[in-house]
């Protein structure tokens, strides 16, 4: 194995169990692009109905999500931990109040073993990580926070509306507090080359991020590149050129950080392109592929 695989972080953090099975749940929230906090706009890629099971929950109360999805889930694997998944838009997008309405009942949950939380860099503030903190005394706590690169100009181009410092500052004063901290990175962004994508995997790797999740860029309907990918505007990264990409951030990034993911998948009726960007298995061998053949390579020398 040629990186650390999340499966192995899991083992980590929650050592009574022998797998670990993430279970989405809905929030409620919405995003500080999107409500207007920011913008109204969104992040020009972002279409959360392409790739989260549980959109459709947003008006659904955390109870009865949990009384729903669990016992689905012990019953598909009986022994496993369930590490719950607020996943829809930024999931401390909220006063600390409200955000305690939703969270606590998770973590009393008898069969949640712990938390993982979907966010942005800019919705991390001091009394929310200290309450993720108290939390995570209880149980652990996993804080996702959204990167998708290190070149502030891309994150202007896509309006992510946050920089790479107030990820970094985020990172950081959650790690402080003792909380696992994990990102998610986008490779193909309009207008970026390997250097961007060895710059990110070089952050990812300085701020010894817990694990990272690498997508590839999805065209899907109802976004803004949607429009401009129907314009000619954008041209998108072919397979051979993901997995290059792909295998050069892990070289990167190196051991210390888990990779969750390198592959991403969207529904069908919303996916515009690339076509290949579902074929998981294909992705992942193809990247072994090349991290053995430079490997053994670089044995040579």
């Amino acid at each position: 194995m040629h990186y650390t695989p999340y499966r192995d972080l899991l083992l980590k953090i929650f050592p009574n169990y022998l797998k670990v099975r993430k279970l989405p749940l809905n929030g409620g929230m919405s995003c500080p692009n999107l409500d207007g906090t920011k913008s109204f706009s969104g992040c020009s890629y972002c279409n959360n109905r392409s790739f989260s099971p549980v959109f459709d929950q947003a008006k659904v109360s955390i109870q009865e999500q949990l009384d729903k999805f669990v016992p689905r889930l012990r019953e598909k694997y009986p022994n496993a931990g369930i590490l719950a998944y607020l996943q829809p838009y930024t999931n401390t997008h909220a006063p600390l109040e409200h955000l305690r309405g939703i969270i606590d009942p998770i973590i009393k949950h008898k069969e949640i073993a712990g938390l993982a939380i979907g966010t942005r860099p800019d919705c991390l503030e001091d009394d929310k990580v200290a309450y993720l903190a108290e939390l995570n005394r209880k149980k652990p706590i996993i804080v996702e926070i959204g990167l998708q690169t290190a070149n502030d100009l891309t994150l202007a181009a896509i309006n992510r509306r946050h920089t790479l410092a107030e990820f970094t500052d985020a990172v950081k004063r959650c790690q402080a507090a003792g909380l696992n901290v994990t990102t998610h990175v986008i490779v193909g962004l309009p207008g970026e080359t390997m250097e961007d994508f060895k710059h990110t995997a070089q952050v990812v790797r300085d701020l010894k991020l817990a694990a990272v999740k690498i997508h590839p860029l999805h065209i899907v309907a109802g976004t803004v590149l949607a429009q401009d990918y129907a314009n000619g505007e954008i041209k998108l990264l072919t397979f051979e050129e993901y997995c290059e990409a792909v295998a050069e951030m892990i070289k990167i990034i190196g051991f210390e950080t888990a990779i969750e993911r390198f592959s991403g998948e969207s529904p069908s009726d919303m996916l515009i392109a690339p076509d290949w960007c579902g074929e998981r298995d294909k992705i992942i061998a193809t990247v072994e592929e090349i991290l053995s053949r430079q490997s053994t390579v670089g044995s040579r020398k």
